[in-house]
């Protein structure tokens, strides 16, 4: 039976969740180039980005009738700040 569980015991993250609106024009830079768009969309907005983790679906033509989120994974001082952005496809 598959199993998940931490190898260590690290101090837990806080997390934050945002919704991400774009014109036309910004959708279609982010989809002709994701990572440097959402890079630099994050740190112009003051995020310090160490790791991007972007769905499939985003890097493979965009988000068909979806909206966007951006997961931002807050470490502690001494850790990285990860943020994971996501299609969330409309009900």
């Amino acid at each position: 039976m598959a199993t998940v569980h931490r190898p260590t015991e690290i101090e837990a993250s806080a997390v934050e969740v945002y919704r991400l609106e774009l014109t036309e024009a910004e959708q279609g830079a982010l989809k002709a180039a994701p990572e440097e768009f959402l890079r630099e969309l994050l740190e112009r907005d003051g995020h310090t980005v160490n790791r991007l983790l972007v769905d499939t679906r985003i890097l493979n033509g965009g988000c068909p009738e979806g909206e966007y989120e951006v997961v931002h994974l807050l470490s502690p001082p001494y850790r990285r700040s990860d943020h994971a952005v996501r299609c969330i496809p409309l009900p």
